[in-house]
């Protein structure tokens, strides 16, 4: 049986009607870019994320990037992230001219340590980039702490997050800004790429609001500062929009396969599955186990035709661009354990519960071969 990683097709099979129907009614009024399809997806996700503004942009790289230079960071500011995480939360800081300060994660969630981080801070620490991962929120509590005693701007990276909750809190709401992609891989997406900057500032909003759109300022109609050409289409906004209605469901099925893959692998002791809060909510966005001979098992899934994936196969401070020695990449202990550890085993509410059952039983006869 063959087991693909991403079920976009069968996304797509599944809805194609309406879809399309949602495409025709886009089309038809003949208004492809910054029209009411637009408004309504700013409108709908600041809604469901609890602010009080949107900003919908090219991507999440390039809300991080303009949640950053809205917020005020400056060249050589020092920004905290994470060093195991998708690349683009640490670029997005070299984009801002600032400097990058990497954390070491917590072995339990793979998320940044905050211990680790203060031993970190100087009179240059400005801000930190709070990374939530794989649908699991951060310990948001110790992360508004922190911020606060040290005076350190929050820019949420909840990429991974939407629809997840920290007590109570939503993914979305935590920090000066938020940031979410709707690449076509999140738990909800675009048909292409997409993304949104949520704020409650009214300052930060019409800032980025400018920085979408070459730097013209759609109330007075001049170009009053250099900006980026980062707008979503009208039909990815009312596709994501779409979507958006069917997310309680889709995060019931995605939270359902997890449940069966927990229950069919929690007899494996090679095994150990990531540390779900009991102060939170998941959306499950993925699947992630960590194994000692992690390289071996995904060779014989893939002898077996069932796909996983990697996040991370490497630390985002060990990319080049950011120039850092040998014996500093050393010093991220638990990043670097669990980027040889990791893997991402399929899940999305199109996976049967024949296929499920055929991945764990691949993973158990491995081990007990």
């Amino acid at each position: 049986m063959s087991v693909p990683f991403f079920g976009i097709d069968r996304f797509y099979k599944n809805h194609s009607g309406k879809i399309l129907n949602v495409l025709n009614t886009v089309y038809t009024k003949g208004r492809l870019m910054m029209g009411p399809e637009i408004e309504t997806f700013e409108k709908r996700i600041s809604q469901f994320c609890n602010r009080k503004y949107g900003v919908a942009v090219g991507s999440c790289t390039d809300a991080l990037f303009f949640a950053l230079k809205a917020s005020g960071i400056q060249a050589n500011d020092e920004v905290f992230v994470t060093s195991f995480s998708f690349h683009a939360s640490g670029t997005a800081i070299l984009r801002a001219s600032a400097i990058p300060v990497f954390v070491d994660i917590d072995p339990n969630t793979l998320m940044m340590d905050l211990n680790d981080l203060r031993k970190k801070i100087t009179a240059k620490s400005k801000a930190i980039i709070a990374v939530h991962l794989f649908g699991e929120m951060m310990d948001v509590d110790e992360l508004e702490k922190t911020a606060s005693k040290y005076n350190l701007i929050v820019i949420e990276d909840a990429a991974q997050t939407l629809g997840s909750e920290w007590n109570g809190k939503k993914a979305g709401s935590i920090g000066t800004c938020s940031c979410i992609s709707f690449d076509p891989t999140k738990i909800i997406g675009a048909f292409g790429n997409g993304g949104i900057l949520l704020t409650d500032n009214s300052e930060i909003c019409n800032t980025v609001s400018a920085l979408r759109n070459h730097g013209n300022h759609l109330a007075s109609g001049n170009l009053e500062k250099l900006g980026y050409n980062s707008k979503m289409s009208e039909a990815q906004a009312a596709l994501i929009v779409y979507q958006l209605n069917l997310l309680p469901k889709l995060i019931s099925k995605r939270e359902k396969i997890a449940l069966l893959y927990n229950e069919n692998l929690k007899d494996i002791d090679q095994i150990s599955n990531l540390q779900h809060c009991d102060h939170g909510i998941s959306n499950f966005h993925k699947y992630v186990i960590k194994v000692e001979r992690r390289d071996v098992l995904q060779t014989h899934l893939k002898e077996r035709g069932i796909q996983t994936k990697i996040h991370y196969p490497y630390l985002i401070p060990e990319l080049k661009i950011f120039r850092l020695t040998d014996n500093k990449i050393a010093s991220f202990t638990y990043a670097q354990k669990a980027k040889s550890e990791v893997l991402s085993l399929p899940i999305y509410p199109e996976l049967t519960q024949n296929e499920v059952m055929e991945v764990c039983k691949a993973i158990k006869e491995f081990f007990k071969n």
